[in-house]
């Protein structure tokens, strides 16, 4: 069982360094995780990808994984994946409460997540079933500014 008392969200993202984003905001989010250090998948239906950094243009992707950042600061790309990664230490939803159920059935469990982290959102529905699969609940914070933060 999770133990429920830690939910620091700085101390649950200090011990992670893998991380699954199910949608997000903004841009912003994957690309500041990935300036802090972490390695950032994202899921978007029926598609993992991993998320990168890089200089150039990658012309070798769709368009629609690329996004630009401001002057400097590269592109934010998202490449592929075969399947699903090994495993990773958070899931982050960005999506409405009703999908919760089946993104931790789908994802969270398969992928030996321990924590369920809902992007600045709250849900008691879903705290509970976090709770019900022994899962560490962050709610109500962003965790690109945590990771900011720590």
């Amino acid at each position: 069982m999770a133990d429920h008392n830690s939910t620091d969200p700085k101390k649950v993202l200090s011990a992670a360094n893998k991380i699954l984003l199910i949608d997000w905001p903004n841009p912003g989010v994957p690309r500041k995780l990935l300036n802090t250090g972490f390695t950032v998948f994202c899921y978007s239906p029926g598609l993992y990808s991993v998320a990168e950094l890089v200089t150039e243009y990658p012309s070798e992707l769709n368009q629609k994984n690329i996004f630009p950042g401001n002057k400097d600061e590269g592109y934010l790309i998202f490449r592929p994946l075969e399947g699903p990664p090994d495993s990773v230490n958070i899931v982050n939803v960005y999506r409405p409460e009703d999908e919760h159920p089946d993104i931790i059935t789908k994802h969270v469990l398969p992928l030996h997540a321990k924590v369920l982290w809902l992007q600045s959102a709250t849900s008691e529905k879903t705290r509970s079933l976090a709770e019900e699969n022994g899962l560490v609940f962050i709610e109500g914070y962003d965790i690109a500014e945590v990771a900011l933060s720590i």
